[in-house]
């Protein structure tokens, strides 16, 4: 019959990792809320420098005027009466081709220790506006059509992230910025002299565009033909949007991407004339991402911290049955916590330093300690020793796994099964009945519950 000691001591046991899985699942609420600041400075910089950035345009705003007879039925005078009724009406017309040349520089801003990144991009945009016969632009027959106004307008999610004021020529002529759209969206516009032309006109135009902001940079495709060539020096690039990249190539070195989309695949130019808004209209881009900061890393190591304690745990009761040795609950406490400290200290030391330096100190002070610990309360240096080693490679093990996100599920569940697979083969011939018996016949050192 198996020892009523071992049972009430499996019972405590497992209390105790309870216990320990509340602490962990503090040290988690902790890094929510370290990481919950990190995004309040980063909204904090942005409000101050300038947000993420999407840019739509340029494209032509076109004013036109309708006036009309129209025949109604005048009650009063009991007959039909002319009457002349007037409209005016924007009409947007968008290049047929555009090509950006962008480059971004990275930089960071700090609030205290927490920092966010930022970037300065220099760009050049070169394209063609082909130009209808203003005949196509009036309201149709018996309909006295003209024009009143143009502008081109340049859409810019944020306009604080105008570096410098944009130099764009339009055939022979220099635009002349002014605050705000009048499309709806936010940004800027340059009046525009055009007049009624009989023909069908090509004007070709170039634009210098200095943008900085926060986080990452889009562009909205409204031409014919669009094509984005986009280099920086990040080597940590997430291509987002509604459109990946046609060729890429990241290295430590940076990135560099080209892509090309065409009005068929896209329905931005639809999107903007139904008047939705820059949140509404497709984007291609980029977002400058840290694969490497510690809050999310953290977070994810937290997940098998629990793990890690019942493996201690699992290894101490099994060394401690078939050793015939006695372990108080108070040293598998003094162990477990030594092991929930190991993420406090983690993510304490990874707001300072690299994390990967952060996580050797930690891993190297927890499995130090709890070396010497180990080996004193079994009564022998190198079974400390052996289970430090343990320690340090299930550690190791941990930082793999927190390195390959992509192959984290399968590395970790191999790592898992090849432990109870071991420990499998290295218990198959144990008598558990017998020895159970015999702890719980046998004095020892320590006293227990």
């Amino acid at each position: 019959m198996m020892s009523i000691r071992i049972v009430l001591k499996a019972f405590i046991l497992g209390g105790l990792a309870v216990a320990l899985l509340f602490a962990l699942l503090v040290i988690d609420g902790l890094v929510g809320e370290r990481q919950g600041r990190q995004k309040a400075v980063e909204r904090d910089i942005a409000a101050s420098y300038a947000a993420e950035q999407q840019v739509a345009g340029p494209f032509l705003l076109v004013t036109v005027e309708d006036r009309w007879t129209e025949s109604i039925y005048d009650r009063e005078a009991k007959a039909q009466v002319e009457v002349e009724k007037t409209r005016r009406r924007e009409v947007r017309h968008y290049p047929e081709r555009m090509e950006w040349e962008l480059a971004l520089e990275v930089d960071e801003r700090e609030r205290g220790i927490f920092k966010a990144r930022v970037y300065q991009s220099a760009g050049t945009v070169s394209g063609r506006f082909q130009l209808p016969a203003f005949e196509e632009w009036a309201g149709g027959e018996n309909v006295d059509s003209r024009l009143v106004e143009a502008r081109v307008v340049l859409g810019i999610s944020d306009p604080r992230g105008l570096s410098d004021v944009p130099k764009m020529v339009l055939g022979d002529t220099k635009l002349e910025w002014k605050p705000g759209t009048g499309a709806g969206l936010p940004g800027i516009h340059a009046p525009l002299e055009v007049s009624e032309h009989p023909e069908p006109a090509t004007a070709e135009f170039t634009l210098d565009l200095r943008v900085h902001g926060m986080g990452g940079l889009f562009l909205t495709p409204l031409a014919s033909e669009n094509r984005v060539a986009m280099s920086c020096p990040w080597p940590h690039p997430s291509f987002m949007g509604d459109f990946l990249p046609m060729t890429r190539t990241v290295s430590d070195q940076g990135f560099t991407a080209e892509w090309r989309v065409n009005a068929l695949a896209g329905n931005a130019r639809q999107a903007l004339d139904e008047g939705n808004g820059m949140g509404g209209l497709q984007k291609l881009g980029v977002r400058l991402i840290d694969p490497i900061t510690p809050y999310p890393l953290t977070d994810r190591a937290l997940k098998y911290g629990f793990l890690f304690i019942g493996i201690t745990f699992a290894a101490f009761f099994l060394f401690e049955t078939l050793r015939q040795l006695r372990i108080h609950p108070i040293q598998y406490g003094f162990v477990g916590v030594a092991q929930a400290l190991f993420f406090l200290l983690l993510l304490g030391l990874s707001e300072h330093i690299a994390f990967g330096a952060a996580y050797g100190i930690a891993m190297a002070a927890t499995c130090g300690v709890l070396t010497v610990y180990i080996g004193s309360i079994l009564g022998a240096p190198s079974r400390g020793l052996g289970f430090g080693g343990l320690l340090v490679l299930l550690y190791g093990a941990l930082y793999g796994l927190l390195q390959s996100e992509d192959h984290a599920l399968v590395a970790g569940s191999v790592l898992l099964f090849g432990l109870l697979a071991a420990v499998m083969l290295l218990t198959r011939k144990v008598d558990w009945y017998a020895m159970t018996a015999s702890v719980s016949s046998k004095p020892g050192p320590a006293l227990e519950p």
